[in-house]
């Protein structure tokens, strides 16, 4: 059965969580302490270990970042909905995978939201960057954080018995996506077009490191990815609006 009582439960609360931030913006800073501890404790309670928390803790801030920055009344409710239903398949995945630590479909889940919520975090941190001149190594340090404990939580999945070997790819990823934050603070782009060629980057990497703990890892495969990906970012840098440099 696809609805679970508790993780729609934690879904409902975050829904309400966001609807309150657009109607009390004056509280928004107790609403989202509200929320992280809903989903510090949700995602501990249905997934049965502490890093099932990880994703809704990140997914949450980046979810009220980037609904800041919608201005459509419209397009915010939709944002709302959306974002909503991301986070009831993180929660769903944590629940599954808390019963069965092998559930394909449970990962593939927590995949899904895995990608949301980096791309939420990365559009979201590069939207406050530009708009409220945070300082680059604000932007930086919060690639480098938000990268490696979403990698590590979904490493840790796939392959729980080498912690040690996960941490530190994870940590390789996270430095190298920080890195290429710093790149592309040159850009003329938008938050949104500088989130999802972080995305793709990131996602190559992802896959790439996935295919190494799953002895999937080959040069045809590195090959595509990198050819695959290499044009998905020129297309999505040729349809970009160009930002004047002032």
């Amino acid at each position: 059965m696809f609805l679970k009582f508790q993780p729609l439960l934690q879904s409902l609360f975050f829904l309400f969580g966001l609807e309150m931030i657009l109607f009390k913006p004056d509280s928004v800073i107790m609403i989202l302490f509200f929320l992280l501890l809903v989903s510090a404790y949700g995602g501990r309670k249905v997934g049965g270990k502490w890093f099932f928390s990880v994703l809704p803790i990140f997914f949450t801030p980046s979810s009220a970042a980037l609904l800041y920055l919608i201005t459509l009344g419209f397009e915010q409710q939709i944002f709302i909905a959306l974002s909503s239903g991301m986070y009831y398949l993180s929660m769903l995945g944590a629940y599954r995978l808390g019963i069965y630590a092998g559930d394909k479909t449970a990962r593939g889940m927590n995949m899904a939201a895995m990608a949301a919520t980096i791309f939420f975090a990365y559009a979201g941190a590069y939207g406050l960057y530009l708009n409220f001149l945070v300082p680059l190594y604000y932007l930086m340090f919060t690639y480098l954080v938000v990268t490696f404990l979403v990698s590590y939580q979904y490493f840790l999945i796939i392959k729980n018995d080498e912690r040690k070997i996960v941490w530190t790819y994870s940590f390789l990823l996270a430095l190298i996506m920080s890195e290429i934050v710093w790149t592309m603070n040159f850009w003329p782009f938008g938050y949104l077009t500088a989130g999802v060629i972080a995305l793709i980057l990131y996602y190559v990497l992802w896959d790439l490191t996935q295919s190494y703990f799953l002895d999937l890892l080959s040069k045809k495969r590195v090959v595509a990815n990198m050819v695959f990906f290499s044009a998905m970012i020129i297309l999505v840098l040729l349809s970009a609006k160009w930002l004047p440099v002032v």
